[in-house]
């Protein structure tokens, strides 16, 4: 293996470590990828778990910073390396966040519901099948971003499911709604602090997910072949 892959592969896996810090500090302060909750750094920063965004998006600027130059040095193992990290990583996140929503789709439902944005277009039908249908579509889109080499179509899919995703969240911190965004666990009113951070993920996943979409259809193998 050439000196230049090998520094870009060992440039590519930081960043990809970064990036896994980030959305957890972003989405997840309280998972095993997170230090800011940790309880030596809050007795010497006792604010220290206020600023989990920010370390967050600290670490996914650096991340994105670290992906030039092993672009740059090897561009070609790059690209090949960066569409399987993302295939891997949003797929892998739509089907864990479908799992919960298919096992309880009444929950789901009332979660759906408390957005009002389908009462607010006098649909309140629309809550129930959006309820059982989603979840389904983000399992198999999902499984087909990574398992199969329809990627374009899947990538085209999770990018409108994201776009959704937004325009749910944007509405609900416009109305001051003060819920979560319910991508990852079935919960009622929250703080609305964790819509905030939910917006902030998704409006930093769609950018991988659109680039994707622009991807000839190869499996996960397939990309690695010449």
């Amino acid at each position: 293996m050439k000196k230049n892959t090998i520094i870009s592969a060992v440039l590519l896996a930081i960043a990809s470590i970064l990036v896994a810090i980030g959305v957890a500090e972003i989405s997840f302060p309280e998972s095993f990828l997170t230090f800011t909750d940790q309880d030596w750094l809050i007795d010497l920063w006792p604010k220290a778990y206020r600023y989990n965004i920010h370390v967050g998006l600290a670490a996914i600027v650096i991340a994105t910073g670290l992906c030039f130059p092993a672009y740059k040095l090897q561009k070609d193992f790059a690209i090949r390396a960066l569409e399987t990290l993302f295939r891997v990583g949003i797929g892998g996140m739509f089907i864990f966040a479908s799992i919960f929503k298919i096992q309880d789709p009444h929950q789901f439902a009332t979660l759906v519901a408390q957005y009002q944005f389908f009462s607010a277009l006098h649909v309140d039908f629309v809550n129930n099948f959006f309820a059982l249908v989603y979840p389904q579509f983000e399992l198999w889109f999902g499984l087909a971003m990574i398992f199969t080499p329809f990627v374009k179509e899947s990538a085209f899919a999770i990018f409108w499911m994201f776009v959704s995703f937004i325009i749910a969240l944007a509405w609900a911190l416009w109305n001051d709604l003060g819920i979560t965004c319910g991508c990852f666990e079935l919960e009622g009113a929250q703080d609305k602090a964790e819509a905030w951070t939910s917006l902030i993920r998704d409006l930093i996943l769609i950018w991988p997910t659109l680039w994707l979409a622009f991807r000839k259809n190869k499996s996960l193998i397939g990309i690695w072949k010449k």
